[in-house]
């Protein structure tokens, strides 16, 4: 008999939610972990259970996770936002002690998940222009590149548990209404959207539908395994800016200059100010066909109202 149990932790995110909605409509019994169940469960009306997230209490999560086909780690604290005070603590503690959690109630279940799914990202491999990394490109040597290979580390110690384990390294992620978008589309509205100054940086992108459906391949095919590299295509900042303005019969603004960016996003900021290129062997190798590859039809599928 199919085992139809997932547990997810950070399905209150933007990835989580739309992940979430794909495995109640293929009839997934779904269990949440969540820092707030209350809220959770407000927003994610149809899960089995609720459990908090509380690495203090690995042995209430090891009871939730026990006989799981997957659990599915997306919590970490937001990287696009204002960073003050100890924020950077956070980001890096939400998802090197978050990870280690889940994998020490794995080690304590009596009948452990089949897969452990985790999030990661792109950033390991550092910022090298326009030289595309795959999966087998070396890790980076700047702050992000160390937070994702420690981060990564943790996951891959549920490997030792005869736990199948995959890191999704994300790129940016476009969907209509969260993210990049959610920035920028209130500005082009007014007429004042723009690219970050100088233009040519060049960063990888995949649509959500892509992005959650590797996931869920990553549940079903158990040839899915280790690092893959969720991306769609790469663009310049340019480009990008003027993708969304064609989509919404809109010009694009004034180009906004990179201390403007720093000023908001303080560290995050190098992820739109310095130019990566992403590319995925795995994706291919699996089987695994992408559904959005161009940006202009990417743009025109989330952002033109006649659609």
């Amino acid at each position: 008999m199919e085992i139809k149990k997932v547990v997810i932790a950070g399905a209150t995110g933007a990835i989580g939610k739309r992940l979430y909605e794909s495995l109640l409509r293929q009839n997934y019994e779904v269990y949440v972990v969540s820092r707030d169940p209350k809220r959770a469960s407000e927003l994610l009306p149809g899960a089995t259970g609720f459990v908090e997230f509380d690495v203090s209490k690995p042995f209430e999560l090891r009871d939730f996770i026990d006989g799981a086909r997957a659990v599915i780690n997306l919590a970490g604290a937001p990287i696009f936002t204002r960073w003050r005070g100890d924020y950077e603590k956070e980001i890096i503690d939400s998802r090197i002690k978050g990870t280690r959690y889940i994998v020490d109630a794995i080690e304590k279940c009596e009948k452990r998940p089949e897969v452990l799914i985790n999030g990661s990202a792109a950033g390991i491999y550092g910022y090298s222009g326009e030289v595309a990394a795959d999966e087998n490109s070396p890790a980076g040597n700047d702050f992000w590149a160390k937070l994702v290979t420690d981060w990564e580390n943790e996951a891959n110690s549920a490997k030792t548990l005869g736990v199948r384990v995959v890191t999704v390294r994300t790129t940016l992620v476009l969907e209509e209404g969260i993210g990049a978008l959610e920035t920028l589309v209130p500005y082009f509205e007014k007429g004042l959207g723009g690219y970050a100054r100088p233009g040519t940086q060049v960063f990888p992108w995949v649509h959500m539908e892509d992005e959650v459906g590797i996931i869920m391949k990553a549940i079903e095919n158990n040839n899915f395994s280790g690092p893959i590299n969720c991306v769609g295509g790469n663009t310049t900042s340019r480009i990008f800016s003027e993708s969304v303005g064609k989509a919404m019969n809109k010009k694009s603004g004034i180009p906004i200059p990179g201390f403007i960016i720093k000023t908001l996003f303080g560290r995050a900021s190098d992820l739109v100010l310095k130019s990566q290129t992403i590319k995925s062997e795995r994706l291919g190798d699996l089987g695994y066909e992408l559904k959005y590859k161009d940006i202009n039809l990417t743009m025109e599928s989330l952002l033109n109202s006649e659609d």
